[in-house]
């Protein structure tokens, strides 16, 4: 009797540990501010936790990006979100099969430098002495990973939250020759085709077309937990066709199809 007790509580106490799991996003996003957050990959994750019901709660807690993955290996129940999955971040943390968002591969943006051809080989820009201004902590693919690490002395690291914006803005300030980045993103802080003359996007040869930004969670048992649940919500058709929608009209024209089949491919969409 005593053993089916046991049994019943265990049970017990593991449905109400899922039924209320409480994990902490690490990210960017102050919910304190009172207002809606206006990037896609934060609106998509907190429809994901509304689809759950009662069976996740999230709160955010900001960080740099050098620490998001520190805080993986600090806090059992840290997630992130919107991240590439590689071999490196895999051995800290666990992430969702599916993904969360599709992205146009970045692209080695310049000022000043008409002479390079629209589709280059990072390795070639590097010969050249170019300065060029990149994240720390960002993942580019593996490819262009593995070319920074090679060769470190030649980038420009930004480092904290606004390192993204701080490197457009020194591109735009002269004190970059290029950033890697969204052409999309770059694009947008700079409305007028008059304000783009000196600019100039280059397609990396070793970037693939598109990229996946998917979730991932500390390699604990809530982390585990969260990933199980997360997983659950982007198998449900109709959150698939929200997030594939959600990308359309995001990108520029001649990328969104791709975006779009990638989605649509990644989630085993019937035609």
């Amino acid at each position: 009797m005593r053993y089916l007790v046991a049994l019943f509580a265990a049970i017990f106490s593991i449905f109400v540990y899922s039924a209320n799991l409480k994990i902490e996003v690490v990210s960017d996003y102050d919910p304190d501010r009172q207002t809606a957050p206006n990037d896609l990959a934060t609106q998509l994750l907190i429809k994901l936790e509304r689809s759950l019901g009662n069976a996740m709660t999230m709160s955010f807690i900001a960080a740099s990006r050098a620490r998001e993955w520190r805080e993986l290996s600090q806090n059992p129940n840290a997630c992130l979100y919107n991240k590439v999955k590689t071999a490196e971040r895999e051995q800290v943390a666990v992430f969702t099969d599916l993904p969360l968002m599709s992205f146009p591969a970045n692209r080695l943006i310049l000022r000043n430098q008409k002479e390079i051809p629209d589709i280059v080989s990072l390795a070639t820009v590097i010969d050249r002495g170019l300065r060029i201004g990149v994240s720390d902590g960002r993942s580019y693919g593996n490819k262009i990973d593995n070319l920074i690490s090679q060769h470190k002395d030649t980038f420009w690291f930004a480092e904290g939250n606004q390192s993204a914006y701080r490197l457009r803005a020194m591109l735009s300030q002269g004190k970059l020759d290029g950033i890697i980045e969204y052409s999309s993103v770059f694009i947008a802080e700079h409305p007028s085709a008059h304000s783009l003359n000196q600019y100039s996007f280059h397609a990396i040869t070793e970037a693939n077309f598109t990229i996946f930004g998917y979730i991932a969670c500390a390699r604990s048992e809530e982390g585990k937990a969260a990933i199980r649940l997360f997983q659950q919500a982007l198998s449900e058709p109709r959150m698939q066709a929200k997030i594939i929608d959600a990308h359309k009209g995001l990108f520029f024209e001649l990328e969104e199809p791709y975006i779009i089949q990638s989605l649509e491919n990644a989630f085993s969409v019937q035609q």
